[in-house]
């Protein structure tokens, strides 16, 4: 493994090593989301060439809205640079378009952006949760290619802990849940048992992928899948235990289907209302019912106008679900503020463990010079007590003169940030303590 487990804490680790660099359906082009989409069988290949870069601990979420890499590098800069070179060459893109098309996130940003993921606050649907599943399938492969140390592990056990508190809080997930079983109401209403009717997924869409398998759990006859990518198709198709199709069978397709789901979002339109109209005349003017759970649409909104077409927009089933924009957003608002106090209670966690050895060295020290003291005293409280207090002031009473002649003395920033220092460390104020007086010069323990 390129930067795996160390003899360091899991937490002690500079921030600004963890990085996302990727893109997703808001960032980029449908074109650049395809080129850079990589499927299960090819992501041991991508996950190679990051261990040969020793780029350092790594994760690939890839999705048909997203591909992104989770990397806690070995040194930030390098990391950065190198892995979008790996991705333009992967993607064949040129790397400065690619640039421009990617999100680069790094230290706290970072962690709030695999948090939100894992939480489905970052996903077409908010609350959908096939993404978590997702997340948790890049991780087991990453893990068992070697690439996932101690650290990185900790922030990913932190982010489903997240994911869960989210769900169990706000109740985001319901949300989703709910638009399913819209999907599966309004089916019924048109054809009844589902038993007998064909469903066509067009497009690799979470949403669209979430209402099938729920299509499925309650029996429908038969699921189709097609894609523009035949390696997102049969991913897809894999995970549902269902029939694929190159997209370029579309026309046939849309023949069988009774249930039509698109989620596909690519920013022209899949299904136009003449290519609907022709599969309405090849099913001998059976219904059928179309749902498009792209943003932005796959399906022209015109295809309503013919008679055997019940056309659905998501809008439409969240309506149903009486789940409005409203309270989802108002739940959204809620898992948002539960993982900025979670962020905090992460990043204030990992920079305490970070202090542990410099606190341990201060206490050997201490210790070290109060057995000398002792020692030196031969049972003389007071001597070992005087002994103590000057040499522990030896090194910081020389270090703040030193301090004074370098930078001019006080009223510099440098002073200031010194005695504020001192002051938060010690306790400091203006007056001394009751009952005690000035120890003294400690430069004065070697005339005694």
């Amino acid at each position: 493994m390129t930067d795996g487990p160390t003899h360091e804490d899991a937490g002690d680790w500079p921030l600004d090593r963890l990085m996302v660099i990727g893109t997703n359906h808001r960032r980029s082009s449908e074109d650049t989301r395809d080129r850079l989409f990589i499927d299960e069988a090819r992501l041991p290949q991508f996950l190679a060439a990051i261990e040969q870069a020793r780029l350092g601990q790594a994760v690939v979420v890839s999705t048909c809205n997203r591909t992104e890499v989770h990397l806690l590098a070995s040194e930030a800069e390098r990391g950065r640079e190198r892995l979008i070179d790996l991705m333009s060459l992967w993607g064949d893109i040129d790397r400065d378009q690619l640039a421009s098309e990617l999100y680069i996130r790094s230290g706290r940003d970072a962690l709030r952006h695999m948090f939100a993921v894992a939480a489905s606050l970052d996903s077409l649907v908010i609350g959908e949760p096939e993404v978590f599943g997702q997340v948790k399938d890049a991780h087991r492969i990453a893990r068992k290619h070697e690439l996932v140390g101690r650290e990185l592990e900790l922030v990913y056990q932190t982010a489903y802990a997240i994911a869960k508190k989210v769900r169990s809080q706000t109740g985001i997930g319901q949300g989703a849940v709910s638009i399913a079983a819209a999907a599966q109401s309004v089916a019924r209403d048109l054809h009844g048992d589902l038993r007998d009717c064909t469903l066509l997924l067009a497009g690799a869409g979470d949403m669209g992928e979430l209402i099938a398998a729920s299509l499925a759990e309650r029996g429908i006859g038969r699921i189709l899948v097609t894609d523009r990518l035949t390696a997102r198709a049969r991913l897809v198709a894999r995970r549902l235990d269902c029939h694929w199709s190159e997209m370029d069978d579309l026309d046939r397709l849309l023949a069988e289907a009774d249930l039509v789901l698109t989620a596909g979002g690519s920013r022209r339109y899949m299904i136009d209302k003449e290519r609907a109209h022709a599969a309405v005349k090849r099913r001998r003017f059976r219904p059928v019912l179309m749902i498009d759970t792209a943003v932005p649409g796959d399906i022209d909104p015109q295809v309503d106008e013919i008679d055997e077409v019940f056309f659905y927009r998501i809008e439409d089933l969240e309506k149903i679900a009486a789940e409005g924009r409203g309270g989802r957003e108002e739940k959204a608002d809620e898992a948002w503020t539960l993982i900025e106090a979670e962020l905090d209670g992460f990043v204030r966690d990992r920079a305490q463990r970070a202090a542990v050895p410099a606190i341990a060295d201060l206490r050997r020290r201490f210790e070290a010079v109060r057995e000398d003291a002792l020692r030196e005293s031969h049972g003389d409280a007071e001597k070992a007590t005087r002994l103590l207090i000057n040499r522990l002031l030896h090194t910081p009473t020389q270090a703040l003169k030193d301090l004074a002649t370098t930078t001019d003395g006080a009223g510099t920033v440098e002073w200031v940030k010194a005695q504020k220092l001192l002051a938060r460390l010690f306790e400091l104020d203006d007056k001394p303590l009751a009952g005690h007086t000035d120890p003294g010069d400690p430069e004065q323990e070697n005339k005694e």
